[in-house]
């Protein structure tokens, strides 16, 4: 009986005062700022199609005892402010809503026989296009006389409608804002560090309870940056977009929430399906709270989230208050850091059902209680890690001590192990290098069968089917004209001396393999003179210039080499031209053997192969060879310890082959080594 006379006292006294008119707001000289809360009144519009003047002339105004907390309403709100300013107060003023979230906001003030001017804000409207760029709604005025002025403000929007009017000198409200956004600053630096470390920490542990407190500090994050309307000033985003996510912000923290206290308090493992029940029916409801939101129903959205919240808050705060008291140390810590939170929570709600006063501690209670709560949970995520790291530790060193024992009796097997391993391997090495070796050389040899087997398909067939075609003739026409006979008879010999040249060619390669080389003092001008007696004079130009009297060479392997560079010279030289033989002594005493031909140079693709067995490049395709010559004279170069060079003068139209041999005789054991392993 005692409590109910007392509210009814305080009704009695309270409403009187709300029908009340307000005193007015004096405006004083060097005054920082000015609160609007006892010096307002409040007028419904539910149509919201209400003018200034039928506001001003109405008849339903009631005094506010505060600031404005008129919770979630699709009605337009009117506040009227009576200003007056003294002589001395400065002309300039700033009016500031403490709610950043107002969607449409206008202030109309007197103008004289035009009734009033009007400045409009709010979220509807846009941030750029607002008169001044701040967090909140900010307007600009100016009073040019002293006395009395009434100001009427018109307020609408889907967030809770709970907000205070200040009033700012100008120059004082710049220093605010520079503070205030410094202050912003440091408290959500706090928290963009607080989810730096998480997320490190959540990558180093991969544990579940540190992926949920990261979404948890991720989403409280959002919802706080949301409702200072910071991103919404830095990155001007549409109402449309930066409501509805606040809206999925709100509901997802009903399930991030669930999800994370419930851990702390291990339900999970106390009461498995009352665990379950609870996680499932969260995230339905906060699901059905992001579709509202998603739908274009705001106010109904948040508020379901919100009411759940707090009955699971209720819930979750009892269950922990019961843990504590049967001695779990997780719920004396839930119950710390999460009553704290909570508070800040239940507090910040009730201001927006208008249930308690819209001020500085009921309207910051959330970010203050968000805030410590972090920290608190920081602290004690980092304790219990730093816990189950020692814990490690520990185990990690019985594992090291387990592991050196076992290793003090593998170490020895190994060494012994290894020693056998490594000589295996050296055995394997070696037989791997000698079967390399051996496969080279059968490689070699395949390839040279292959040629030789191309060369005669490809030679003896057409002396062969020459001779055979011409018996046949003689054999038919025994009668024939002596000179025919002799004809045929002189092909068939051309053949046979064909075959026998490619035989001696080939056989002439096959005993360089089997010869010891036999350098011997030679006259390298009866040499030259030996292998031109062979060929026509008319065919061969020579010009010999400073040759050495003798100089060491096999005299039967050089006229060879020197054979097979004329024939090859005569064979490719253009349209039947002649050739020219060149000998000179160089700078370094060597002996330079060259022979040129007139001819297109040789195909660049070819030089490479030029001097193997059995190769015959595409310009000697159609002609007879056993593709032996050059391989032959390079071979007798390097037996000599000298070499072949080839020039390709396309300027001239010539190719010139060139044999250097070294005219002193102290090369001779030399050569004689590479000779024998060419």
């Amino acid at each position: 009986m005692k409590c109910l006379r007392l509210v009814l006292f305080v009704l009695a006294f309270l409403l009187p005062l709300s029908t009340l008119a307000q005193s007015a707001l004096s405006l004083q000289p060097d005054t920082p700022q000015l609160k609007g809360r006892g010096h307002l009144s409040l007028l419904r519009d539910a149509s919201g199609r209400m003018t200034a003047d039928e506001a001003m002339t109405s008849t339903r105004w009631q005094a506010l005892p505060g600031a404005l907390s008129a919770g979630y309403t699709a009605d337009a709100l009117w506040l009227r402010l009576v200003v007056e300013r003294h002589p001395d107060a400065p002309k300039e003023w700033v009016l500031r809503f403490t709610n950043a979230l107002l969607d449409d906001v206008r202030l109309y003030r007197p103008d004289g026989a035009l009734g009033w001017s009007e400045q409009v804000a709010g979220e509807n409207l846009g941030r750029a296009s607002w008169p001044v760029k701040a967090r909140s709604v900010v307007f600009r005025t100016r009073m040019e006389t002293s006395g009395h002025e009434i100001w009427l403000v018109r307020l609408q929007g889907k967030n809770a409608m709970a907000t205070d009017l200040e009033l700012w000198p100008h120059a004082d409200f710049d220093d605010f804002s520079r503070q205030e956004y410094f202050y912003y600053g440091l408290y959500f630096g706090c928290f963009f560090l607080l989810i730096l470390l998480h997320v490190f920490f959540w990558r180093m542990t991969r544990e579940a309870q540190s992926g949920w407190y990261f979404l948890y500090v991720l989403n409280t994050t959002l919802t706080e940056l949301l409702t200072t309307a910071i991103p919404q000033q830095l990155l001007d985003l549409p109402v449309g977009f930066s409501d509805p996510l606040l809206g999925v912000s709100i509901c997802a923290s009903l399930a991030v929430g669930v999800h994370f206290s419930l851990q702390q308090l291990g339900l999970s493992t106390l009461w498995p399906r009352f665990n379950r029940v609870v996680l499932v029916s969260a995230d339905l409801i906060a699901l059905a709270g992001i579709g509202l939101v998603l739908g274009g129903h705001f106010a109904p959205g948040v508020i379901l989230g919100q009411l759940v919240a707090m009955a699971n808050i209720v819930v979750i705060m009892s269950l922990a208050s019961w843990l504590a008291v049967r001695g779990q140390k997780a719920a004396r810590f839930f119950l710390l850091a999460f009553g704290i939170f909570y508070a800040g929570v239940i507090i910040s709600f009730l201001r927006n059902l208008e249930v308690v006063p819209s001020n500085f501690w009921t309207h910051h209670a959330s970010t203050i209680g968000a805030l410590l709560h972090m920290v608190l949970m920081s602290v004690r995520l980092n304790l219990r890690y730093d816990g189950l790291r020692r814990d490690k530790e520990l185990a990690q060193a019985e594992t090291v001590r387990a592991v050196r024992d076992l290793n003090d009796n593998l170490e020895n097997l190994v060494a012994r192990r290894t020693d056998d391993l490594h000589q295996e391997i050296f055995q394997r090495v070696q037989l791997e290098v000698e079967l390399r070796k051996a496969l080279e050389v059968e490689r070699r040899i395949k390839d040279e069968q292959q040629d030789f087997l191309a060369m005669v398909s490809h030679e003896f067939r057409t002396p062969l089917a020459i001779i055979t075609t011409t018996a046949q003739q003689i054999a038919k026409n025994l009668n024939a004209a002596r000179d025919r006979t002799l004809a045929r008879c002189q092909n068939m010999r051309d053949a046979a001396h064909r075959m026998a040249a490619l035989v001696d060619e080939y056989l002439s390669a096959d005993r360089m393999d089997a010869t010891a080389f036999r350098p011997a003092p030679c006259d390298p001008r009866s040499l030259i003179a030996d292998a031109l007696a062979e060929w026509p004079s008319e065919r061969i130009n020579t010009s010999l210039q400073a040759l050495p009297p003798q100089f060491v060479c096999d005299k039967g392997l050089l006229h060879v080499a020197l054979r097979n560079l004329l024939n090859n010279a005569l064979r490719h030289a253009t349209g039947g031209q002649g050739i020219h033989l060149s000998a000179t002594t160089q700078s370094d005493g060597a002996l330079c053997l060259s022979v040129s031909n007139p001819g297109e140079p040789i195909p660049e693709d070819e030089i490479p192969r030029l001097f193997l067995k059995y190769f015959r490049g595409r310009a000697a395709q159609h002609q007879p060879g056993a593709g032996l010559g050059l391989y032959l004279v390079r071979r007798i170069a390097d037996m000599h310890g000298g070499e072949v060079r080839l020039v390709n003068d396309a300027a001239s139209g010539t190719v010139t082959f060139s044999l250097l041999l070294p005219v002193s005789v102290t090369d001779a054991p030399a050569m004689t080594a590479l000779g024998s392993t060419a």
